[in-house]
């Protein structure tokens, strides 16, 4: 699609009001959604509204995925998706921990852009297929900084930084409870600070990008699209993957599919992202045994 870069402009540019309306908050309403620890709240609510109808209005032809509409998610026959997480990370935002707003663009059915605000930080990551991710100060939006491509040089489970989050289905927390403990009996340093498009983008940024506040992997047991559309885009465009239960790259139909529940393992580095994923295939089929 020729106008990524315009699309992915657009989407920024609706981010500080997004920063204001997180920000002017005065009170938390929390409510249970299916799954364990599954929450919503009312400024989840009103952001996917902000954003959907900043969207809409620009492209009044594009499909939008968004987490909370996403039962309701009207099909359209349309070039273009937004895949939006309008708050990730509900439960750290009600305490104050990391969270983001993550949206993925798709056109012409590739992904072409992914933009997330890491809202502690204050900084917006915007990636353009084929021409790189940039760092934005919201405070200054004229702060556009280029993220340079890192060495990703650790292929090894011990002494890996590895991110992980609990997921919300039995079957996949019984999985997940397995593949942790084989990371770590190989030496892993297992984290769990979340969310997702935030574990992500860590990993890949890389140490050289986010010294100090970085991860050389990150895999789980089921997530949406709108938790990854975005943060793929990211670590695709630092010469990273996420790769789903088969060992292959997500697809676009998985990345648009509002239904659909993922596994995935990421990281800039192959080697480490795959011996990840031995570990897990070993796993499953323990499992499958028992």
């Amino acid at each position: 699609m020729n106008n990524s870069r315009e699309i992915v402009s657009s989407v920024i540019s609706i981010l500080p009001k997004a920063k204001r309306i997180l920000e002017n908050q005065k009170q938390i309403t929390i409510q249970e959604k299916e799954g364990l620890g599954n929450i919503v709240t009312n400024v989840d609510i009103d952001m996917e509204k902000y954003l959907c109808d900043s969207l809409q209005s620009r492209y009044s032809e594009a499909q939008i995925i968004a987490e909370e509409s996403a039962d309701s998610c009207e099909v359209k026959n349309s070039s273009l998706k937004f895949v939006i997480d309008p708050l990730d990370g509900s439960t750290n935002f009600s305490n104050s921990w990391p969270h983001s707003i993550a949206i993925g663009v798709v056109g012409e059915d590739e992904l072409i852009g992914g933009v997330i605000y890491d809202a502690l930080q204050e900084k917006i990551y915007a990636a353009v297929k084929c021409e790189g991710v940039v760092e934005i100060d919201i405070n200054d939006m004229e702060n556009v900084k280029k993220v340079e491509k890192p060495q990703y040089p650790n292929g090894n489970i011990k002494k890996s930084v590895i991110a992980h989050d609990t997921p919300y289905g039995n079957e996949a927390f019984d999985t997940t409870v397995d593949v942790y403990s084989e990371l770590v009996k190989e030496g892993a340093s297992a984290k769990t600070v979340g969310p997702i498009s935030l574990d992500v983008l860590k990993a890949a940024l890389g140490a050289e990008n986010r010294p100090h506040d970085y991860y050389d992997a990150v895999w789980h047991m089921e997530v949406r699209a709108w938790d990854l559309c975005a943060s793929t885009a990211i670590l695709r465009e630092l010469g990273g993957d996420i790769i789903g239960k088969d060992g292959k790259p997500l697809s676009i139909d998985t990345l648009t599919n509002p239904r659909a529940k993922i596994a995935f393992f990421a990281s800039g580095n192959e080697k480490l992202r795959d011996n990840i994923y031995n570990i897990y295939e070993k796993v499953a089929e323990k499992g499958n045994e028992r």
